[in-house]
């Protein structure tokens, strides 16, 4: 059996001065009470935040509750897209035949193929 509490999350805007962001929790609480406390003051332009009923789920010995997961931004993206396109080419090397000793050879500075 699933064990379950009835908790109480805080929400506020990622975007504090117009509130155009996107909603994320920012504190969990065990009372309704506690939850309006820690609101006071942290929504849009100094406001009260948001809060709720939420129930949690034990996981593992852990409460689990909503968390935010940030996505990545553009940047991101292209330095993931880079990562993989040299890890692939790695791989390629690797099953040529090159060593660990022969890539960090070709890494090393002052190195021009011709």
């Amino acid at each position: 059996m699933t064990e379950t509490k009835t908790i109480y999350v805080v929400w506020t805007n990622t975007d504090l001065t117009e509130g155009r962001g996107r909603q994320v929790p920012i504190a969990y609480a065990e009372s309704v009470s506690t939850a309006a406390r820690l609101a006071k003051k942290r929504g849009v332009m100094g406001s009260d935040a948001d809060y709720g009923k939420f129930e949690a789920v034990k996981h593992d010995g852990h409460w689990c509750a909503p968390v935010t997961i940030e996505r990545p931004s553009d940047d991101d993206k292209a330095r993931d897209e880079t990562n993989a396109r040299k890890a692939a080419a790695l791989e390629k090397a690797r099953q040529l035949g090159l060593t660990d000793d022969d890539l960090e050879a070709l890494q090393a500075k002052g190195f021009r193929a011709k």
